[in-house]
């Protein structure tokens, strides 16, 4: 598994490792915000998009689980929607399920076993992946990859072949974890194009369930490659029928922008209250951007640092939010817009980490 590693160039000297990355630049709402637009996961990614096929196909996961997933573009949902649409309480609920088998002393895998082994191809006369020889992982599945249709979600007629994907079950009595595994053979060369487990684990405590999601690995799309590390728990108060969230993702792009983003707070278990902190980190060729963001039911309040500078005052709602400058003139309308995509960051990491998550919440069938 290959891990996210990061190398910064530089040269070491009494003071430490010198960090060649500006600091005393001023700050210009429409670069930060170009630095971050390669972080928008596609949301036609071929390998998720394929998962989610595989899933609904062969019954792992519910008709709506999928549709929920397929309408997760960029902009449909603010942070509050997606956070919500996640599900967290039916993951908690999943995972417990599971958990509960092996607290029996029962192994329960993640796909059936007559499964395991096999390797399916899709059938474009049925709809359906259907079995094609012996040829997958001992402790998996492998299901060859097409260009998808995204209107049907099924690959597209006639069928293109792309490559295949190894779904293989890691489990063990302490977690369950899903190794993702996709390779593109297009080029007549098995080139990687995903390499990530998801890890999920549970625990009781005296208010309920809490859960703890992992992911680490790397993803290819059309807008380049994404090294991660997705850390999240998911902690029931079945008293104040709330969950209450904590987590932190960090994104790499390909252009070497590292992005972190933290979440804090409380999620009511129907929806109609949130109270959640934001803080977004955004490394890059423009120095640091900092963002911190409370949001209380849909109005929001927080700050825009760069490079230590206070520079935007933040305001409004998640929907329409408002933003002032700190000692210098009004925003152009280009530089508000900017201000608005840099915020969006805390979306796209969102559905980022909620779209790598998709496979586990398929298999549990959320």
């Amino acid at each position: 598994m290959m891990t996210l590693a990061i190398s910064t160039a530089g040269c070491v000297d009494d003071g430490g490792v010198f960090d060649p990355r500006p600091r005393d630049l001023p700050f210009d709402a429409e670069l930060v915000a170009n630095s971050i637009f390669s972080l928008r996961f596609a949301p036609d990614n071929a390998v998720v998009a394929q998962i989610r096929t595989i899933s609904a196909v062969l019954g792992l996961s519910g008709a709506s689980a999928n549709e929920v997933a397929r309408t997760r573009e960029r902009g449909q949902l603010d942070r509050l929607s997606l956070l919500r649409t996640f599900k967290p309480r039916s993951l908690e609920r999943a995972v417990a399920s599971r958990a509960a088998f092996k607290a029996q002393g029962k192994n329960v895998p993640l796909f059936p076993i007559n499964f395991l082994g096999k390797e399916f191809i899709f059938d474009a006369g049925i709809d359906a992946y259907v079995e094609f020889s012996d040829g997958g992982p001992q402790n998996g599945v492998r299901f060859e990859l097409y260009v998808v249709d995204l209107a049907s979600g099924l690959p597209a007629l006639p069928l293109q072949p792309i490559g295949f994907v190894d779904l293989i079950d890691q489990s063990d009595a302490v977690s369950t974890r899903l190794v993702v595994r996709a390779f593109d053979t297009t080029g007549g060369n098995s080139v990687t194009i995903a390499n990530y487990f998801v890890d999920g684990a549970f625990a009781i405590n005296p208010n309920g369930i809490s859960v703890s999601l992992l992911s680490d690995g790397f993803v290819l799309d059309q807008n380049g490659r994404f090294d991660f590390q997705l850390d999240e728990l998911l902690e029931a108060d079945d008293l104040a029928q709330v969950t209450r969230i904590s987590s932190v993702h960090r994104v790499v792009s390909d252009e070497g922008t590292d992005v972190r983003l933290e979440v804090e707070g409380d999620l009511a278990f129907d929806g109609s209250h949130a109270d959640l902190f934001f803080k977004l980190d955004i490394d890059g060729a423009e120095g640091l951007t900092l963002v911190d963001l409370a949001v209380v039911d849909g109005a929001q309040d927080g700050e825009i640092r760069h490079n230590g500078r206070l520079e935007v005052v933040v305001d409004g709602t998640v929907t329409s939010p408002t933003f002032d400058a700190v000692g210098g003139p009004s925003f152009t309308f280009a530089e508000l817009a900017a201000l608005d995509e840099i915020l969006f960051g805390i979306d796209d990491v969102l559905l980022f980490a909620s779209e790598l998550f998709v496979p586990l919440a398929d298999i549990f069938g959320i």
